[in-house]
């Protein structure tokens, strides 16, 4: 009786279907529908259960007025008090087997929508980590933020609305039957009536679920543009550029609230007929019922029921419209999350090869680049991107040929590369937490009073209020670029990687602090291969070889005094002078 028990969370296997690891399964589908039709049937015991508590609490409250027949017609009618208390009490029980099933009905069905939010939450988990740098490439921040605040939320209603869904056409069923049972006239009523919304309702659906999509694109864009502008501000009102963006902002806001309005008109049709519809059955049900207990057809008891059967259709038919809708919404989150699950993964080596002994070259062919053993290279470039691309195909988070000794970067095992060659990006993300933590999270905190003091952070932690143990939000935005950029080093030499490509390490520190710096990292590197790429001075006249890079092609190498003798446009560059 698993399916009567709360889900354990988080999940061991989000594929499989009780969650269990070790369960052979096939991946989840990756169109809208069937992937939602899917997470709802990960737990078919569960689903099952709460369908039927859901059927017998929907189902069954439009049934109660049938004890108000045997009331009318055997009690009141014929003066019988027993007939009337047995009919009533009937009444009453019905009641209470009707809210036994609407508290179960509830609670099954929270754990069915918890389950399928927490499978969904952790297959987009799982896709963002295996997709990895090729994340930010592929899929923009403001979708991903969608996702997570947005898009979780309307899969786990859509769930849940399927328990009433089946519940509220239960209840149109049994009524249907009910008063088919009563009089034909009368259940054709019922189902001629609910066969009508259906078609009513068709194109409105439609046009709904389409202007859904354009209003979930427009949050996508909008939450896109304000991460943008987050991430920028200092930028932004250094360079006088907050007002543009603030405008351009205001404009996406305007096209949301647009795209809003739009939603609006087919819901308030929506709505009208959820709330119309029943009303109309319900004058109609009297009318006809009026004229055969006029005629002789029913009882006055029979009529009395056929007008609570369609009065208890109100709720019922409400809340289908209801359901409709959050279905549509969970449809187009489906859509969203499908397509991140189909972003394209970068392909692992099926049998990876073990990695070459410890004091090999790293070596890229297309740039012509070698990062060699134990010394410190400095890699001169007047586009940084070229020399970025080349670290990344060194590290595997970009396509190429890249050898590490005699073994392709992209055949090594995966962890193994990224334990033992590190691409420390100048702008990588900052978690949040203590931080000891940040700097060193995987290594622990032996290393980070040293890594702290080598990246000459000192003054940093120093200025906090707990120091190493001080909690920070995301990308630390309290701090100055600098001193955000001075704890990403300190990261970078905590994990003591063999390969340490650092791009632009000291980009946004003063020349006193970067000097203090390279002294450091030379000290605290040597005898690892360390490779850095930059135009500084300071760095290129402190490196053992300095790689002279022009369109992305490794053109010169040499020492720093060498390359600014033979090559004229080397020492432009450097320099700053025009040639």
């Amino acid at each position: 009786m698993r399916f009567l028990r709360a889900p354990e969370l988080p999940l061991q296997d989000p594929v499989s279907p009780d969650g269990a690891p070790g369960t052979a399964t096939s991946p989840p589908p990756t169109r809208p529908w069937r992937f939602l039709l899917w997470l709802a049937t990960r737990r078919k015991g569960l689903a099952v259960a709460a369908l039927l508590a859901s059927g017998v609490a929907l189902g069954g409250l439009p049934a109660l007025p049938y004890f108000l027949t045997g009331a009318v017609d055997h009690g009141l009618r014929g003066g019988d008090w027993g007939a009337l208390t047995a009919w009533s009490l009937g009444l009453v029980g019905g009641g209470f087997v009707s809210a036994a099933a609407i508290v179960w009905s509830h609670r099954l069905t929270v754990w069915w929508r918890t389950d399928a939010a927490y499978r969904t939450l952790q297959l987009s988990t799982r896709k963002v980590g295996r997709l990895g740098d090729e994340l930010r490439r592929k899929v923009t921040t403001g979708e991903v933020v969608s996702i997570g605040a947005t898009d979780l939320r309307r899969i786990a209603d859509a769930v849940d609305s399927l328990s009433p869904l089946f519940g509220c056409a239960t209840g149109i069923v049994v009524v249907g039957i009910l008063l088919f049972n009563t009089s034909i006239a009368l259940g054709l009523t019922i189902f001629a009536g609910v066969f009508a919304v259906g078609l009513i309702t068709g194109p409105v659906l439609a046009r709904l679920q389409a202007r859904q999509q354009t209003y979930r694109d427009r949050i996508g864009d909008i939450t896109d543009r304000a991460s943008d502008i987050v991430a920028g501000l200092r930028v932004l009102r250094g360079i006088g550029g907050e007002h543009r963006f603030s405008a351009s902002y205001r404009r996406d806001s305007e096209e949301l609230r647009k795209a809003g309005y739009k939603v609006a008109g087919p819901m308030a049709w929506l709505n009208a007929l959820g709330e119309g519809t029943p009303a109309i059955l319900l004058g109609v049900v009297v009318w006809i019922s009026g004229r055969l207990v006029a005629d002789g057809s029913i009882t006055p008891g029979q009529m009395v029921a056929a007008f609570g059967y369609t009065s208890a259709l109100l709720l019922p038919v409400h809340w289908l419209i209801g359901t409709t809708y959050r279905l549509i919404e969970g449809r187009v989150a489906s859509g969203r999350i499908c397509d991140l699950l189909n972003v394209p993964e970068r392909a692992a080596a099926e049998r990876p090869l073990p990695g070459p002994p410890i004091g090999s070259d790293l070596h890229d062919p297309e740039s012509g680049l070698t990062v060699e053993a134990r010394t410190l290279t400095a890699v001169a470039s007047a586009d940084s991107g070229q020399a970025a691309g080349a670290f990344d195909r060194l590290g595997a988070y970009a396509d190429g040929e890249a050898t590490f000794g005699a073994v392709p970067v992209h055949a090594m095992d995966r962890a193994e590369l990224r334990r033992r060659v590190l691409v420390a990006e100048h702008d990588a993300y900052l978690f949040s937490g203590t931080l000891a933590g940040i700097i060193a999270a995987r290594e622990g905190r032996d290393r980070v009073a040293e890594a702290v003091e080598t990246a000459s952070a000192a003054d940093v932690v120093e200025a906090l209020p707990e120091g190493l143990d001080t909690e920070v939000g995301n990308q630390v935005r309290t701090l100055s670029g600098g001193q955000r950029q001075r704890l990403r080093l300190a990261r970078a030499l905590a994990a003591d990687p063999e390969v340490l490509l650092l791009h632009e390490p000291t980009s946004a520190v003063d020349s006193h602090t970067e000097s203090r710096i390279v002294d450091r990292v030379a000290a605290a590197r040597s005898g690892k291969a360390t490779a850095v790429a930059t135009t500084s001075p300071l760095w290129l006249g402190r490196a053992d070889t300095v790689a002279f890079m022009r369109e992305g092609k490794v053109v010169a190498v040499g020492t720093h005094r060498e390359l600014s003798e033979q090559h004229p446009d080397y020492r432009a560059l450097v320099t700053r002078e025009d040639q």
